[in-house]
């Protein structure tokens, strides 16, 4: 009795290129992988509002009053937006009612309010 001895050479190349083509299939066939939420490293590295951009202003500039502009956040102090006062001349009021004025964006810490921007205490 005489047995025959195979060449498993050639059906293990053919077995190896099966799974290429199975594996390419099955991958092109998944679904779209949804949107992956922002890592702590893109959080942290976020790039912050720009900059407050510097207007020249003159006697001719035209005028804004701080009240119009203003939004009252807490009684006697205001939030006004850099941007609705850039290139004008501010005219703050003397009626006394307003104490305070921030010019960028009221936080609201454990130490109290706090002014990003600029604090114009009157």
């Amino acid at each position: 009795m005489k047995i025959e001895r195979m060449n498993f050479g050639r059906l293990s190349l053919m077995v190896a290129a099966g799974a290429l083509v199975y594996a390419g299939t099955a991958y092109s066939q998944q679904p779209a992988m949804e949107k992956q939420p922002p890592t702590e490293k893109q959080l942290i590295n976020k790039p912050g509002p720009p900059p407050i951009a510097l207007h020249r202003v003159t006697e001719k500039s035209p005028t804004v009053d701080v009240t119009t502009v203003g939004k009252e956040v807490a009684p006697g102090i205001l939030q006004v937006d850099p941007n609705a006062i850039a290139g004008k001349r501010l005219v703050i009021p003397s009626s006394g009612k307003t104490k305070s004025i921030c010019l960028g964006t009221w936080v609201t810490l454990k130490a109290g309010p706090t002014c990003e921007g600029s604090w114009v205490q009157l």
